[in-house]
């Protein structure tokens, strides 16, 4: 026996036109009856797996994702908290834009798991009868309840990734995520096919950092957090070809609230331009205490420190290594509204945390 929840947030799955005929999420109760209305996934159980069964939750406004905002990934996570004894496994229904955010910001707000986390979504609403919907929520649930991966995932058109590697690399096609830098945790086909020893290590329900031990520890930081995130701010800023020191200057000194952190998305393995005064905007953002992560903005790679005299770490940037931009700027702004000091979370964002990086010598 197998129990799933599953929290609806919003997105294209549960859209539908509204009065100007464009898309727009409809409320959980409704989207409920939708899916319960769709083959397999009658009287909340889901067809050819006995003894699995789901309930679902919804956010009090359902949301397209590309209004989500770090507040809403401190949500999530508390809802799953506060069912966590209750179930095996979790599905987060959620817009594709924002997804991979979401499901990396979860991969450090919820350290310690032992049951799996799964965002799930689609390109095509599931009222649409050409749609990938079905077949991503019943992929979803069906994993979420049979799959015992320790950590937050992303299902999406039979491949299940993790989330703080996963990447929307598709705006239309139902392949829409891939994990450029890491393979698939498992891929869904006429059967499983499991990629076990990729998989985080299943904690001890003893573990320090467990969620079964330190759920209500986990309540009070994550309450810190919401309250901190107002505090601080966190742009990222493309490279390109004659970018200027003003440019730099005018996004950090002008970002109200103030910019605690930066994430560069720079060019091949992490190089930027080599004009004196920029690189000298980024080496005064340093040294007044903006933690600036050096990313690249190639889709596959990483980011190697020190293997070309234009990378960025002589400005006291942290190379990134092999983590999204996506992963980065989670978990930075995770790091620093858990109230860590600079040095601390320079630290840390080089350290994998949740299996969000690569340590690589250049």
């Amino acid at each position: 026996m197998a129990k799933v929840h599953v929290l609806y947030t919003g997105g294209t799955i549960g859209c539908v036109p509204d009065a100007q005929g464009a898309l727009a999420p409809v409320p959980g109760p409704e989207f409920e009856r939708l899916v319960l209305s769709m083959p397999g996934l009658s009287g909340h159980r889901v067809a050819d797996h006995p003894g699995l069964t789901w309930t679902m939750g919804w956010l009090d406004r359902t949301l397209d994702s590309s209004a989500m905002t770090p507040a809403d990934w401190i949500v999530i996570a508390r809802r799953i908290l506060d069912v966590y004894d209750e179930y095996d496994g979790f599905v987060v229904l959620h817009g594709t834009d924002s997804m991979a955010y979401t499901a990396s910001a979860l991969s450090f707000l919820l350290p310690g798991l032992s049951k799996p986390v799964i965002l799930g979504g689609s390109q095509v609403p599931l009222t649409v009868a050409l749609s990938d919907a079905l077949p991503n929520l019943v992929g979803a649930l069906a994993l979420a309840g049979t799959l015992p991966v320790p950590e937050v995932c992303v299902f999406f058109d039979t491949l299940l990734l993790r989330g703080n590697r996963a990447r929307k690399i598709d705006a239309n096609r139902f392949a829409g995520f891939g994990s450029p830098n890491f393979p698939p945790l498992a891929t869904v086909g006429s059967f499983v096919a499991r990629n076990g020893a990729l998989w985080l290590p299943m904690p001890g329900d003893d573990a320090a950092l467990s969620v079964p031990a330190n759920r209500a520890g986990r309540r009070e930081e994550l309450d810190a957090q919401a309250a901190a995130l107002d505090g601080f701010s966190v742009p990222m800023l493309w490279l390109h070809p004659g970018i200027r020191a003003s440019t730099v200057s005018a996004m950090l000194s002008g970002t109200v609230p103030a910019a605690k952190g930066l994430v560069l998305l720079a060019f091949g393995e992490g190089n930027g331009p080599t004009d004196p005064a920029f690189l000298a905007a980024l080496a005064g953002a340093d040294r007044s205490g903006v933690v600036v992560m050096d990313n690249t903005q190639v889709q596959a790679g990483a980011v190697l420190p020190g293997a070309y005299a234009t990378g960025l770490g002589a400005v006291g940037a942290v190379g990134a290594y092999d983590m999204t931009p996506e992963a980065s700027y989670a978990k930075l702004v995770c790091l620093l509204a858990a109230g860590l000091d600079p040095v601390a979370v320079k630290g840390l964002m080089a350290t994998p945390l949740a299996g969000e990086l690569t340590v690589i010598d250049a």
